[in-house]
């Protein structure tokens, strides 16, 4: 399994969490992974029209490498370093603030910047911003890839 796929259920986890408790009867995580196990069977995002070389290039390249709970590892990073990287999400989102973003695209860059600070597996950094902005667009509105993309570059570019 990619490791695309890996974050795509990270995503939906993460997304899911933020409406429901652990203990809520509704709270069902295994739904989420049924359904992410049929999608597996489809062809890949970058097999697709509209994909551009250069995002095929970085997820044929992120595929080599997917460990079976890489989404897991992502989920219990996130969660337990939530504070530490809204912090870093508000300070770099010049005109939004963490109550008033889209919560798909505030899980992704939750889940990005997890990548970047506590990396399980060695990733390169544009393959975690290419990733991001495929997660954006896949599962986001209109404008999240360029919003994803503008704090998550910013970001790396002050580490530089």
């Amino acid at each position: 399994m990619s490791r695309h796929n890996e974050r795509q259920k990270a995503l939906q986890i993460l997304f899911s969490r933020e409406f429901h408790g652990e203990n809520d009867i509704q709270y069902a995580e295994t739904e989420i992974l049924e359904v992410q196990d049929t999608q597996d069977e489809q062809p890949d995002l970058a097999s697709e029209e509209g994909t551009s070389p250069s995002e095929a290039g970085a997820v044929s390249e992120d595929k080599a490498s997917a460990s079976p709970d890489y989404y897991q590892k992502l989920v219990e990073s996130v969660h337990e370093h939530v504070q530490e990287i809204d912090g870093i999400i508000a300070a770099y989102s010049k005109r939004w603030t963490m109550s008033q973003m889209n919560r798909t695209d505030k899980n992704v860059l939750r889940l990005s910047l997890c990548e970047l600070l506590y990396p399980i597996e060695p990733i390169d950094v544009s393959i975690v911003l290419n990733e991001a902005v495929l997660l954006a667009r896949e599962f986001g509105g209109p404008e999240s890839s360029k919003f994803v993309n503008g704090i998550l570059g910013a970001y790396v570019r002050s580490r530089s």
